[in-house]
């Protein structure tokens, strides 16, 4: 049987899907400007404090040995959270004057692998948000000494990689880092069976009001596992940002209405060109993670890659 096509049907245009954002590999990520002047120091075995408005790195002959961030929690964050220390027995530990990791060990609160343990989980996240500094003030101060260091410092490249891989897992799960930093609320939706009670404790603790890194200090988490299992929640449609408010409208101001200028005499009629006006270039448009369509098809793609 012959079948007659109609070439108008090839020549009509066709209206294409946008493609959805693709997901970025943190772990080759190009370096930031703080990770740069990070590896200059390194090079030059220096030692001291790399310090920017997102968190500071301690460096000793150029191998990192602690790490702060206000986004992130620190070591008596953690050790208070958990149960093992008191805000008391912190501060009184810390006005003996005397080392204190020595100090804890000694009076038995915890044990040396235990506080080995807890210093390195508060490093990696402090250096989660450090590193990802590429605007504001850097400064680098040679006197400053951290009040922990690592039994075994860690090089910057090995601190890049370990960071780069925790990106990398983030991105696989949700990738929308602007989550990290962000007010997040629970969605009105109902809480599937399958939600383990850690992740329920962190849907309580969205509010519309905390940050991620908020609610890690509140729970006494790991911030590294907060923004995990927040990107796991955003990702099964449970959590989302709160939209920012919008900077409130300028009063108008009244204005005189201006006297017409008197008319002129009648002439003939005369041709007029207007001037052309050029088209603005197409743009090309900008996804929101945070809209419901372009988020049911991320958690549509996440569950196909997660099968395969």
């Amino acid at each position: 049987m012959a079948v007659t096509l109609d070439a108008r049907t090839f020549d009509a245009p066709v209206a294409h899907a946008p493609r959805l954002p693709r997901r970025r590999r943190s772990g080759c990520s190009p370096a930031t400007v703080f990770e740069t002047a990070l590896a200059d120091l390194a090079a030059q075995r220096a030692t001291g404090a790399m310090v920017g408005a997102a968190g500071t790195l301690h460096l000793v002959g150029g191998f990192v040995v602690h790490a702060e961030s206000p986004s992130a929690p620190g070591i008596e964050a953690l050790l208070t959270g958990c149960g093992r220390l008191t805000g008391t027995d912190w501060a009184r530990h810390l006005a003996s004057g005397l080392p204190m990791s020595d100090e804890l060990v000694r009076t038995g609160r915890v044990s040396a692998g235990e506080l080995q343990l807890c210093h390195l989980t508060a490093l990696l996240d402090a250096a989660y948000f450090a590193l990802g500094q590429n605007q504001g003030e850097i400064r680098f101060e040679a006197a400053a000494r951290p009040l922990f260091t690592l039994a075994r410092p860690m090089g910057v490249r090995e601190l890049r990689a370990a960071v780069g891989r925790r990106r990398a897992l983030l991105d696989r799960v949700w990738p929308c880092p602007q989550l990290d930093g962000a007010v997040v609320r629970r969605r009105p939706v109902a809480v599937p069976r399958g939600c383990t009670r850690r992740r329920r404790a962190v849907l309580e603790a969205a509010d519309g009001r905390r940050t991620p890194a908020e609610i890690a200090l509140l729970l006494g988490r790991s911030a590294f596992g907060t923004v995990l299992d927040i990107r796991h929640l955003a990702a099964g449609g449970l959590i989302e940002s709160t939209p920012s408010l919008p900077p409130p409208p300028v009063p108008l101001q009244p204005l005189l209405a201006p006297v017409p200028p008197p008319l002129p005499p009648p002439v003939e009629a005369q041709r007029v060109v207007f001037p052309t006006r050029t088209r603005p270039a197409a743009t090309t448009p900008s996804y929101d993670p945070s809209d419901p369509h372009v988020a049911l098809l991320l958690r549509i793609r996440a569950g196909l890659e997660a099968r395969l």
